[in-house]
């Protein structure tokens, strides 16, 4: 038995992601991302399952390309300006300092947390701040390929740390998939 939608939506907040309940959710990322062999549709796949898992606005899937970051993806609700396959919109890595450092560090966060991370994003979004958001490292091999970032609009609940504790399990299930479908590429 795999996981299925919760039948309300009050119901799709702080569900209690432990035990089953959590190995549920990570057989149904595994099972949504498994058949992709290109990145985008891997990508796309995979933040839409995870915005539909933790009730996400919208997800966002971010890849390093050198000493860059890459946006590879947004589903859900976009803000104006924001497209499903972004192109070529790359950006340093060194203009979100305490983002990368957090980040190559393995670690996430959530906007509720106190953290140098947190401020960076609310002053250098190009866009409305969420009223709730986390981003978590995309970890594979032991080498983090990116940022997978989840956004939660006014009169949702906002992520909490458990919350965080899930997507980062999930975002190495995607970071998992990754070098897969890179090395099938090249």
């Amino acid at each position: 038995m795999g996981w299925t939608p919760p039948p309300s939506a009050a119901a799709r907040y702080h569900r209690g992601w432990t035990g089953p309940g959590r190995s549920d959710v990570i057989r149904h990322l595994v099972a949504s991302v498994d058949g992709y062999e290109e990145l985008v549709p891997l990508a796309h796949g995979a933040a839409a399952a995870v915005a539909e898992v933790m009730a996400a606005s919208s997800a966002h899937v971010t890849l390093i390309v050198g000493d860059e970051y890459c946006d590879i993806v947004n589903v859900g609700d976009l803000e104006p300006g924001q497209v499903t396959y972004p192109e070529r919109q790359y950006y340093p890595m060194d203009s979100y300092p305490a983002a990368t450092k957090r980040l190559l560090s393995h670690r996430g966060y959530v906007s509720s947390d106190e953290l140098a991370v947190v401020d960076e994003y609310r002053a250098q979004t190009p866009y409305a701040v969420p009223a709730s958001f986390m981003g978590v490292p995309i970890v594979a091999r032991g080498e983090v390929f990116g940022e997978l970032f989840l956004t939660r609009s006014t009169g949702q609940p906002p992520f909490t740390q458990e919350d965080l504790e899930l997507v980062m399990d999930l975002a190495t299930v995607l970071g998992a998939r990754i070098p897969a479908v890179i090395d099938a590429s090249s």
